[in-house]
């Protein structure tokens, strides 16, 4: 805060300016830096007492009535352009909120299909059309769309689903229907996992979403607007993302194209984990939607750092080289705004290790605006806890780092905590709790007392090789490491039992909502298995561990069998239907 006094002075002279920006260099950051002296260079010629005038001007006072009417007006009859999505402290609700995708569909530079047309095309064997040849019962009217996303109620709400794919050939990204026969069974199995029909679901497909080749003036001009929000589609908390990893023989791989690795990398920044499904991890004779969420759930893993994207797409496979630019800049928007500028970052529970807790430490300078960072019940020992260690100095706005639950030794402990205090940092902020101890990789001993293996030798010509001593001491080690392997592999059963059993709750929670529509219940497609919009649980993925909502036939089930079988409302629904009794 400075007076008109200290004001002038200050601005008295290019030197003084340049001398107060070189003394408060670590605390802009390179980024603001830059702009800041980008803003001075680009400044009009002033004075000092010009320059007075504005700093001693009220804080709140309103543009003139003239400008705040041009500019309304403008925002009213102009499309939608970057800036409008990405201003100021509105640019992590570009990825949360429908505002900004409401008006990226009004103009009618994207256009969202119905899965019940690409499913009417799989069944007769054919092959989508371009967007500019797609017939208008393709296509979801935006109005509709937004009004059913933002409508609460006992109507089924749309499911937004963006497709990552590869484009098999220049003239049709599918001209064989090798995708699309892929594509359509998991919106019917999705659709019927979540009791809903598949024209509501609202599918964004590049091909048919916006315009192609040939374009004419329009579409050109609708194309470039488009590709200003392309990365909104992949990145938005209310689409599930289906990477269509698998292609066919001899044709470039997923993982080696620009465009793919894009896609699949901003879909994991503000997406939940469960809302980006790898369909290629698929196995080959599934049924059911359940298997689909048990095979494709992609691991989560830290953010990529922009720089370290830009060079990693200096690897990659594009048809027009211009591409890679535009994609740089929309991963560094989307980092920014998802990552850059987010007050808590929540990475719990992931099973992460060091190298992640590294990655993560070389991402905090990026993260300015982060205040509370949760890593707990991870696999962090003391290397992951060094790298946070080291990056404290540059986390100025960082109050709360949550690490109970790791494998962090007591010195590395008592480290960390020091270099926490020397920062400046409140105590009650760092949160180590209890640590336990990091489970190793063991070879399993299974000679018999002799010392000799039981199963035979190793190979014909060393009969002997199958054992080797041990010492008492070794073989205490192998003990307890042995016992903590099979907690482990215990723990995992029971997580794999949880699953099985949600799977079989939810299709006896499809079998009591059908009895329900059968004797005057509530709608179909409107009670269980929906995950309710407009939260970050995930649209349309539901979360093989959580628990079923609550729907007119049955009461809260808990995770597990206990919660199923303790409930009186659970055993005995009203209408007299039991699950064992419909089950059966």
């Amino acid at each position: 805060e400075m007076s008109g006094e200290e004001f002038r002075k200050f601005a008295s002279a290019d030197a003084a300016i340049e001398r107060w920006i070189e003394g408060n260099y670590f605390q802009l950051g390179l980024a603001r830096l830059a702009a800041f002296k980008t803003d001075v260079i680009a400044m009009d010629a002033f004075s000092p007492e010009v320059l007075a005038r504005l700093a001693d001007a009220p804080k709140d006072e309103p543009p003139p009535p003239d400008e705040k009417a041009e500019e309304n007006l403008k925002r009213a009859s102009a499309k939608p352009t970057k800036g409008e999505y990405l201003d100021g402290d509105d640019q992590r609700k570009y990825f949360t909120e429908l505002d900004h995708m409401e008006l990226a569909l009004v103009g009618e530079d994207v256009v969202m299909i119905k899965g019940s047309f690409i499913e009417r095309v799989a069944a007769e064997r054919g092959i989508l059309p371009r967007s500019q040849e797609l017939p208008p019962e393709a296509l979801w009217d935006p109005t509709s769309l937004i009004q059913g996303l933002k409508r609460a109620g006992d109507h089924p709400l749309p499911f937004l689903v963006s497709v990552s794919y590869c484009w098999l050939s220049a003239r049709h990204p599918d001209p064989d229907g090798f995708q699309l026969q892929i594509l359509a069974p998991l919106l019917t199995a999705f659709a019927k996992w979540n009791r809903i029909s598949t024209s509501h679901i609202a599918v964004f497909l590049d091909w048919c979403s916006l315009p192609q080749e040939p374009r004419s003036t329009n579409d050109a001009a609708a194309w470039t607007r488009a590709m200003q929000h392309v990365h909104l589609w992949y990145a938005h908390t209310t689409t599930s993302v289906w990477l269509l990893t698998r292609v066919p023989d001899g044709v470039t791989p997923y993982g080696a194209r620009g465009w793919p690795q894009f896609e699949k990398s901003i879909s994991g920044i503000v997406n939940p984990s469960h809302s980006v499904l790898d369909m290629g991890m698929l196995r080959a004779a599934w049924v059911s939607w359940g298997q689909v969420l048990q095979d494709c759930k992609v691991k989560p893993s830290p953010p990529v750092a922009p720089d370290a994207f830009a060079t990693e797409l200096l690897r990659k496979a594009f048809t027009e080289d211009t591409d890679r630019e535009l994609l740089t800049r929309r991963f560094g928007e989307v980092f920014r705004g998802a990552v850059g500028c987010a007050e808590l970052l929540q990475y719990p529970t992931l099973r992460w290790s060091d190298r992640e807790a590294v990655r993560i430490a070389k991402l905090l300078p990026l993260c300015e605006a982060c205040k509370e960072l949760e890593l707990q019940q991870n696999d962090i020992s003391d290397r992951g806890a060094k790298a946070l260690q080291m990056a404290l100095g540059q986390c100025p706005q960082l109050e709360r780092l949550a690490l109970w639950g790791n494998c962090i030794e007591q010195d590395a402990q008592e480290s960390l905590l020091q270099s926490w205090l020397q920062a400046g940092k409140s105590p009650i902020g760092l949160e180590m709790g209890d640590q336990r101890k990091p489970v190793s990789q063991v070879m399993v001993d299974t000679s018999g007392p002799s010392g000799r293996a039981n199963a035979g030798p190793v190979s014909p010509k060393s009969p002997n090789k199958g054992s080797f001593p041990m010492s008492p001491a070794a073989a205490r080690r192998s003990a307890d490491e042995l016992a903590a392997l099979q907690m482990a592999e215990l723990g995992a059963r029971q997580a794999a039992f949880e699953a099985r059993l949600h799977v079989a709750i939810n299709r006896i929670s499809t079998t009591l909502g059908e009895v329900g529509d059968a004797v005057g219940g509530t709608p179909h497609g409107s009670s269980l298995g929906s995950t309710p919009h407009g939260s970050l649980a995930g649209w349309g993925t539901p979360q093989l561990l959580s628990p079923v909502q609550p729907g007119p036939l049955l009461s809260p089930v808990h995770r597990g069998a206990r919660g199923l079988l303790a409930s009186p409302s659970a055993r005995t629904p009203p209408g007299g239907y039991t699950p064992e009794r419909v089950a059966g």
